[in-house]
């Protein structure tokens, strides 16, 4: 009769127990795969990414370095490449790389530096700001910023221009874009962009 017992007891409580199991591993499963995807974005939007120097119409008349932090998609990229097809417009010669500890920081055969960044979490990319901290003396040079966001309340463009600042350069403009459809801002922006040849 004991044994019997015993027997309808542990039957009564075995789907709780299993129930309260799979819901912790179901829990600890989650929590693992958020950390994952966090840490993986966090490292992929802050770490350097190297890439060679395209050069964009060798033969222009000014020359402008773009540096830019390729983010998560390819819509920084696009904003970049679609800026440098404006400058060129302009002839300007346009070199484009991405920021890394291979971009050049010797920036003396320039005219003009544009610096390219996703914002995420309302904050510009490190690797923009380390490249700046590569450099260091930016000696004044005329500086684009290019900022891609989801929309912004200018926060990620305004620590952008307190470094370049920080570090004696000199923003001529700031150029925001939201989607893809503005993409044509962009352009515009390099078209219309006058500095003068150093």
């Amino acid at each position: 009769m004991s044994c019997r017992l015993w027997v309808r007891v542990d039957m009564r409580f075995l789907p709780q127990k299993r129930w309260k199991k799979i819901l912790l591993i179901a829990i600890l499963v989650f929590v693992i795969v958020v950390a994952a995807v966090l840490g993986f974005v966090l490292f992929k939007i802050n770490s350097d990414y190297v890439s060679g120097i395209d050069v964009l119409n060798a033969d222009g008349s000014k020359t402008a370095l773009i540096i830019y932090h390729p983010g998560l998609s390819s819509f920084m990229k696009d904003v970049t490449y679609t800026f440098a097809d404006g400058l060129v417009e302009n002839d300007w010669r346009v070199e484009v790389t991405t920021a890394s500890s291979q971009a050049p920081t010797d920036l003396s055969g320039y005219s003009l530096l544009v610096l390219g960044s996703p914002v995420y979490a309302g904050s510009p990319s490190l690797t923009i700001k380390g490249h700046i901290e590569r450099v260091g003396d930016l000696q004044g040079i005329d500086i684009v910023l290019l900022v891609t966001s989801g929309g912004s309340d200018g926060g990620a463009e305004a620590s952008m221009q307190q470094t370049v600042e920080e570090y004696n350069g000199t923003v001529k403009e700031v150029v925001s874009v939201f989607t893809d459809d503005s993409l044509d801002i962009a352009e515009q922006a390099g078209r219309d962009l006058f500095i003068a040849k150093r």
